[in-house]
């Protein structure tokens, strides 16, 4: 691949992400914390019932949530 396609490929992949970000920034708080909670309650619950939600971090619980989205 070329420096120049390379390039073109960064900047289109960082106004992507700059848009979704702005989008996320601009959502209802109140919508940005039931999201959460709701990747924490399944984080939790069915065959991770056994966790404890006081030591379940965010990227577990993250990749919890992304597990079942590729079933």
């Amino acid at each position: 691949m070329s420096r120049f396609t390379e390039f073109k490929y960064w900047q289109i992949t960082r106004r992507k992400e700059n848009i979704i970000r702005w989008i996320a920034w601009h959502l209802p708080r109140t919508l940005v914390m039931w999201c959460y909670m709701r990747v924490a309650a399944h984080a939790t619950t069915g065959k991770y019932d056994t966790t404890d939600v006081a030591t379940l971090g965010m990227m577990d619980a993250i990749k919890r949530w992304d597990e079942v989205s590729h079933d």
